[in-house]
């Protein structure tokens, strides 16, 4: 490794390390009345070490996204409090959700209903709020309804969710993973029967050593895929200022 690209690891592993001091339980909003039919309730996060307080259940479907996400480091919800230059006035803001990539780059991330962004007045603002950002270098996205309402894609992940933090060996994980290598294909019943438990199967599955089609049901017929490190860097879909039309977001 040259000098060079070890200094941009250390320098990378820093800002992810400062960061993360800064992901506590400490909202820098609190919600000062309850909306009457409003849903508010808390995420329980393996990721995280504690509870993601959500408000609304868009931003209970987004906690399941950053949960599973490899790329996502760590996340937190009401993070910082911004002061946007718009209009000839300033405007407090506060994004729903910090994300800390394992890059090191910051994303601020908004979470509203597809429909709100044909006020032209409000999307004139999340561009002034994204041109804030990316002045100091974040990311900003916002990621809609359309995005999140997947209902078998968050059926999937609800069922891995229990598997978080099962126990599984090195021994488990390398072996079950050269023997996937070797087959041309193979289905959910195959892998518990392999592994010895439809528990370790699905265990695999939820802590992102073997993948499948998460659009699809998970089922003992679904096909098993050995973990494929080509698009690592495509996190998943979300919009991005001028447009903040949908499309797959990457990291660098």
């Amino acid at each position: 490794m040259s000098l060079k690209n070890a200094a941009e690891l250390n320098s990378t592993a820093q800002r992810i390390n400062s960061s993360l001091k800064n992901t506590s339980s400490t909202r820098v909003r609190e919600p000062i009345t309850r909306s009457r039919g409003k849903v508010r309730g808390q995420f329980p996060s393996t990721k995280m070490g504690r509870l993601i307080a959500w408000e609304s259940q868009l931003e209970r479907r987004a906690c399941y996204l950053f949960e599973f996400c490899k790329a996502v480091e760590a996340f937190r919800e009401q993070p910082i409090r911004l002061y946007i230059p718009f209009n000839e006035v300033i405007k407090r803001y506060t994004p729903d959700f910090e994300l800390i990539l394992q890059t090191g780059e910051i994303w601020y991330i908004e979470i509203k209903p597809a429909n709100k962004l044909l006020d032209l007045s409000l999307l004139a603002f999340y561009q002034a709020a994204s041109k804030e950002l990316v002045n100091k270098g974040y990311t900003f996205v916002i990621i809609t309804d359309q995005e999140l309402n997947h209902p078998i894609r968050e059926r999937n992940l609800v069922r891995l969710r229990h598997y978080q933090d099962s126990s599984l060996s090195r021994e488990l994980i390398n072996q079950t993973t050269y023997w996937l290598s070797q087959k041309a294909d193979c289905n959910l019943a195959e892998l518990a029967h392999y592994t010895g438990s439809y528990q370790q199967a699905y265990s695999l599955l939820a802590q992102g050593h073997l993948s499948f089609n998460l659009e699809q049901p998970l089922t003992e017929h679904t096909l098993i895929y050995i973990k494929e490190n080509t698009n690592e860097n495509s996190l998943f879909t979300g919009r991005t200022s001028p447009d903040f039309r949908p499309r797959t977001l990457h990291h660098r």
